[in-house]
């Protein structure tokens, strides 16, 4: 059997969760006779082949200088037909598409269909659901992910500015009207206003489609389940299918070292990107806030992607500048992750949005090293408040602060969470159970 493997980044140049969780599938699958090939769009004009991990990677060429339409997805990108060559000549049994962005979205889906090939689309982030891409209805709270015009267009309008007083009634403009402000005046402020029901009904269209074409849909944790099952994903296509961890975490290193030497700061670590959503500022304002006598060190391995991570990573330090018990580290390769985690008596997972996972927390939990986290999504599905770890109000500074005081005071309880850490999933188990969904759509 032969199974390509397609997401919008891979490695070397990226390395988040859905880079991680393909690496993972693809040699496991591979140990088990499953062939597996890699494809994924590299920006520039050339399509280029190489071995990452025992596996081969292709990259086919996103031309720069996205037109509208395609930032839209209404037409392919440039450099499509790079893919559509290369994918008639694999003659794989298995399609499997991991992303929904510019460089992998319904085109390419299409393509695999329009080929007979079966198909399956594994969700692994909020934003292929919600447009606003935390799963926070206005921000505040947390969603069911039904999309619903008005709904939706609130959030979304006020995600990009629009007061909430005015927001509702920009909901509720006429498609008819919206969709010529999305098509003739894009960039104009207002007419982006007024083209939010356009944008939400052709996100909902897409989904749709997706939907359609996928002779399967992974859900990656319960709460994603629950959502795409909300909008219309036929419940004998959605199969949920939890993450996992590389086999050799659990193998290699256990954290059972006792937290009662009070003596000693209390280690907080971080792991993840500069950006808003992962929440490095509720952190660092939850450690600034405690009396300076609170002894903890907080150390964050943040990785900067773009302008807007420098300036949220320059916003967030500027107000930590004076505290001493805060320490920037460099961002972690992936080979040193495990050693890094076990070097915390907590890892601190403050997210302002659902995650799916995130895999943090199960590598965390692979080591055992208890997980503080926020009370949302994916992470309050994989932490046990008070047995094998620490759940917080994700937007409540205070409620944090107090968390830290806490869990320094009593080291003790960081002893019983660890003890309670049950074995995690690896991606062995993942792989076994995707081999059995290709080989049953084999037989379709």
């Amino acid at each position: 059997m032969k199974v390509v493997q397609s997401l919008g980044f891979y490695f070397p140049e990226s390395s988040g969760g859905t880079e991680v969780y393909v690496d993972g599938l693809v040699n496991q699958l591979n140990s088990q006779g499953i062939k597996n090939i890699v494809a994924a769009p590299k920006n520039g004009t050339q399509e280029i082949t190489y071995e990452h991990n025992g596996v081969t990677v292709y990259r086919y060429p996103v031309f720069p200088n996205f037109t509208l339409e395609q930032i839209r997805g209404v037409t392919p990108h440039g450099g499509f037909e790079y893919f559509v060559q290369w994918l008639q000549q694999q003659k794989a049994d298995i399609y499997h598409q991991h992303s929904w962005v510019t460089g992998c979205d319904i085109h390419h889906l299409r393509q695999a269909k329009k080929l007979g090939m079966p198909t399956v689309v594994t969700v692994h982030v909020p934003g292929n659901i919600c447009l606003r891409g935390t799963m926070l209805l206005n921000g505040e709270k947390v969603c069911d992910g039904c999309i619903e015009q008005k709904r939706c267009g609130t959030c979304w309008g006020m995600a990009r500015g629009i007061p909430a007083s005015v927001a509702p009634l920009l909901s509720r403009i006429p498609l008819s009207l919206s969709a010529i402000a999305h098509t003739k005046f894009s960039g104009v402020r207002l007419a982006t206003a007024l083209a939010t029901p356009a944008l939400v009904a052709m996100h909902q269209n897409r989904l749709q489609e997706m939907f359609a074409l996928s002779d399967r849909v992974v859900a990656v944790c319960q709460w994603l389940y629950d959502s795409l099952l909300l909008n219309g994903v036929p419940e004998e296509k959605l199969i949920l299918c939890r993450q996992g961890v590389d086999p050799t975490y659990a193998k290699t290193k256990v954290n059972l070292k006792p937290s009662t030497q009070t003596n000693k700061p209390l280690r907080i670590g971080f792991l993840g990107r500069w950006d808003k959503i992962k929440g490095i500022h509720i952190l660092v304002e939850a450690v600034c806030r405690l009396p300076l006598n609170v002894s903890v060190e907080l150390v964050i391995h943040g990785l900067v992607q773009g302008d807007e991570g420098k300036a949220y990573q320059q916003q967030v330090l500027s107000h930590a500048a004076n505290d001493p018990r805060i320490r920037l580290a460099e961002p972690l390769s992936r080979t040193d992750v495990p050693d890094a985690i076990t070097s915390f008596d907590v890892l601190a997972v403050p997210s302002q949005c659902l995650e799916t996972g995130p895999l943090t927390v199960l590598e965390a939990q692979a080591v055992g090293t208890p997980v503080l986290g926020s009370n949302l999504g994916g992470i309050a599905e994989l932490v046990k408040h008070g047995v094998d770890g620490w759940l917080v109000p994700a937007m409540d500074v205070a409620a944090w602060s107090e968390a830290i005081a806490y869990l320094n005071r009593n080291r003790n309880v960081l002893d019983k969470l660890r003890q309670a850490i049950a074995p995690v999933r690896t991606m062995k188990e993942v792989a076994l159970e995707m081999a059995n969904l290709y080989q049953q759509m084999e037989k379709l």
